[in-house]
């Protein structure tokens, strides 16, 4: 006899997501060398251009030499207010600068705000010699750290991304989506860079320092707060950017990245149409919450006979406006009560677009007590003569 009675095995709701913002599409790919958006929380990517090709990164490395640094932190190998002593080596950096002098001391506090905000050389090359004794063991432990991530396309030859040489060899290397992966580990791991990334600009009186962030974006596009620019030759025009969006009960982060840009214009332009694209076009939604059910189902030697149903977990995603949410609950051969609280019945899976997104666990939301034999007698007459 079966024990879970259905017309279908399968129980399929449509779901057409509406919204009253702007629904577009764009594309950004010309004069540019790679492109990605994409979200915080879940990973997913939203748009993408030559994502997977091992590029030049410039100062964009600056990144890495930060979450080397403040695992180094965490580890508690060193402290964010200690002093840190500035070497000849270091105040010879070239590039950009925040004006490092030999033998003096500074916070390391600082030299972070002043590599990550005018992009300085010489403070990524001082943390770099703070953290790891010299350059080049600390280049070691970029490249480890890039491995241990599993970003297969990183490629460090110092902590600042100025090129060595003209050649491929001398310079820092990365893909788009590797670099998505890096910032998204670090702004999951230590979101407190965003305090840094979001000044405008850096001033410091006790060293009559003065000067813009060099991110385009800050003040420009509403609610940016980062994250890191790069330029050279062989690099072109890079921005990683992020910006919080919220409202309508619904709070995301969005990472854009463009990379070799020819302009400073084009690099900004297309980032701000990167960045609006996914705010006017997306939104998080819950699509499977495990406190609301999302079937009933009736098995024929329970004690109640009709079962709620529940996803084991909830599920959420971004996804764009008018997208075609399906979910279809399929249910296990054999059901039958007893039942414990929480116990697997079946699968629910998600389709975005007829695409498979995700599969949550469906099952029952009490304690299923099975039906004593005179109920079970009396339903099979029902059903019998029904």
């Amino acid at each position: 006899m079966r024990k879970i009675s259905r017309v279908l095995s399968i129980c399929l709701l449509v779901i057409i997501l509406t919204n009253t913002a702007a629904f577009g599409e764009i594309n950004i790919n010309q004069g540019i060398k790679g492109a990605l958006l994409g979200d915080l929380e879940t990973g997913e990517i939203l748009y993408e251009y030559n994502i997977d090709e091992q590029l030049a990164i410039a100062s964009i490395s600056k990144l890495m030499t930060y979450l080397v640094m403040m695992d180094a932190v965490t580890d508690g190998r060193i402290k964010l207010d200690e002093d840190v002593v500035i070497s000849g080596h270091t105040a010879a950096t070239e590039g950009s600068k925040f004006g490092l002098l030999s033998g003096e001391t500074v916070k390391l506090s600082l030299l972070v705000k002043g590599m990550l905000v005018v992009s300085g050389n010489d403070c990524a090359t001082a943390i770099a010699e703070h953290v790891g004794e010299t350059e080049g063991n600390f280049v070691k432990m970029m490249n480890e750290k890039a491995s241990e991530l599993g970003l297969l396309s990183a490629s460090f030859v110092n902590p600042h991304g100025l090129p060595i040489n003209d050649e491929d060899t001398g310079q820092n290397h990365m893909s788009a989506a590797d670099l998505y992966k890096l910032v998204r580990h670090i702004l999951n791991k230590y979101p407190e860079i965003l305090e840094v990334t979001k000044l405008k600009e850096l001033v410091i009186p006790e060293r009559n320092f003065n000067k813009e962030a060099t991110n385009p974006i800050l003040g420009i596009v509403e609610g940016a707060d980062g994250l890191k620019t790069g330029y050279t030759d062989k690099a072109g025009i890079c921005l990683v950017s992020t910006i919080p969006v919220t409202g309508k009960g619904q709070d995301f982060r969005l990472i854009g990245i463009v990379m070799g840009a020819q302009t400073h214009d084009d690099r900004l332009n297309k980032t701000k149409e990167l960045l609006d694209y996914g705010k006017n076009n997306f939104n998080y939604h819950k699509l499977a919450d495990k406190s609301q059910t999302i079937d009933e189902v009736y098995i024929s030697n329970s004690q109640d006979g009709k079962v709620g149903v529940y996803p084991a977990e909830d599920y959420s995603k971004l996804v764009k406006n008018d997208d075609i949410i399906k979910t279809k609950i399929s249910y296990n051969d054999t059901v039958k009560a007893p039942l414990k609280q929480g116990e697997k019945i079946g699968t629910m899976s998600i389709f975005v677009n007829d695409e498979e997104v995700g599969q949550v666990d469906a099952e029952v939301g009490t304690d299923i007590e099975k039906a004593n034999i005179f109920v079970r007698i009396f339903r099979f007459f029902g059903n019998l003569f029904s």
